[in-house]
């Protein structure tokens, strides 16, 4: 069976739209679970009649939170995720489940989006994709589905990393397992004025800097391959961000990112 976990906040017409892609999926062994964090614009009613498992949560605006509640009440043995702006193309997930079941060694299968938001591989990678996805997040949410098994391994979504706690899950997902890509459009994606991605304060600086730290720790103590691109990466977050900071006048915080560039090991 595969669980879909469909977060949302304060959209109403977004959610049914997301969550009708998902009803007319040509796979009918799917659980579908929508995570309410705390809308008021009657998103929940509108959900309470809806044949999903409902979870409502305290708004805390962050994916990450409400991801993870919906990991706790998945019952399948392939997750996936699925934002509420986004919808599933018809085959989606027979598709990436048929990908991992042709290639048993996969832990996780990725398919292809429109519109595109931004630069990925020509060619997607397979097996190991852990040091093209480093070099640049080029997976959307909607568009992976992954064995559960590996959630003992790669654990839930780190909420500090918002909002880039997609990247950080996929990189830890990439460390324990090889992908499978689906060479078909599977999901369409759209960007909305609210969405998380486009938090404002210089947000995705901070948590760019935590990802990259996190991945150059991991491949300090497991990846020595990788470890000139882990610290690559991880100093130009720490640029990006002191870059953003000197525009915006916070000289502390430039400072800050300067000096931990100089000690990146």
């Amino acid at each position: 069976m595969i669980s879909v976990i469909l977060t949302t906040f304060d959209r109403r017409d977004l959610v049914a739209r997301a969550l009708a892609s998902v009803f007319v999926q040509t796979t009918a062994a799917y659980q579908a679970i929508v995570v309410d964090d705390g809308s008021t614009d009657g998103t929940a009613e509108f959900l309470s009649h809806q044949p999903i498992d409902l979870l409502r949560v305290p708004h805390s605006g962050n994916p990450a939170i409400a991801r993870n509640a919906g990991l706790h009440r998945a019952r399948g043995d392939l997750i996936a995720f699925l934002d509420s702006d986004d919808t599933l193309r018809p085959n989606a997930l027979e598709d990436l489940s048929d990908a991992l079941r042709a290639q048993p060694a996969a832990g996780f299968a990725y398919g292809d989006y429109e519109p595109d938001p931004g630069p990925r591989p020509l060619v997607p990678p397979v097996g190991d994709i852990f040091d093209r996805l480093l070099e640049s997040d080029f997976l959307v949410t909607g568009a992976v589905l992954f064995r559960r098994e590996l959630l003992d391994a790669v654990g839930g979504f780190d909420p500090h990393c918002s909002p880039a706690e997609d990247w950080d899950f996929w990189l830890r997902l990439a460390a324990q397992a090889g992908a499978a890509h689906v060479d078909r459009t599977v999901i369409d994606i759209g960007i909305t004025a609210d969405s998380v991605s486009r938090a404002p304060g210089g947000s995705i600086y901070a948590a760019n800097r935590r990802v990259t730290r996190k991945a150059l720790h991991w491949c300090l103590a497991h990846r020595p391959a990788s470890i000139a691109l882990a610290r690559r990466k991880h100093r130009r977050s720490l640029l990006a961000s002191a870059r953003y900071q000197w525009r915006r006048r916070a000289i502390a915080q430039t400072v800050r990112d300067l000096a931990m560039v100089a000690r990146v090991r």
